[in-house]
């Protein structure tokens, strides 16, 4: 197991106000792969960053595999 990576998802309000943000963990250690995975299941109004490091330590206590990933 390798480290992964933390994505942040920010949500815009379809009726307007204050955006929503929310982390994923990813067992993914390429950032550009692991902000992928999780892009593809976003809707259009939410932006998705490769925000940092997971420690495999952390991946390792979430029970992630390779290429899963869960909500913060």
């Amino acid at each position: 197991m390798a480290n992964g990576q933390v994505v942040l998802v920010t949500t815009e309000p379809l009726e307007g106000g204050s955006p929503v943000r929310s982390l994923y963990y990813v067992a993914e250690q390429d950032p550009a792969k692991a902000k992928a995975i999780v892009e593809a299941m976003m809707a259009p109004n939410e932006t998705v960053e490769a925000w940092g490091p997971l420690p495999e330590v952390a991946v390792q206590a979430l029970g992630l595999k390779p290429g899963d990933f869960t909500h913060g």
